[in-house]
């Protein structure tokens, strides 16, 4: 899923905020078979912020941030990529977005 957004100018910082749950069927504790990656589009460049995986799997919602000073005062899209490999099942449940300037 992807959005773009404008980070308004004059601002000291930005950041991005969401609750993420992984939840796996992968048995694994040292592989990453199953990714979301948290990316900033600007223009044609592509920058991962974070990425998670399966190993991040838990039973319970995590607040994630992700630091978008570098962007204040650009319009960007902010990309959460998930990619799974044709085995077991990985799900990435992503609440409560939001997009912080102070």
């Amino acid at each position: 899923m992807s959005q773009s957004v404008a980070i308004p100018a004059g601002k000291t910082s930005a950041s991005l905020s969401f609750y993420l749950k992984t939840s796996t069927s992968e048995t694994t504790t040292t592989t990453a078979y199953d990714t979301l990656k948290v990316q900033v589009i600007d223009g044609a460049t592509t920058t991962t912020l974070a990425t998670y995986s399966n190993l991040n799997a838990g039973t319970s919602y995590v607040l994630r941030t992700a630091n978008l000073n570098s962007y204040i005062g650009k319009m960007v899209t902010i990309k959460l990529l998930g990619v799974e490999d044709s085995s077991l099942a990985t799900s990435f449940l992503v609440d409560d977005t939001s997009l912080s300037t102070s």
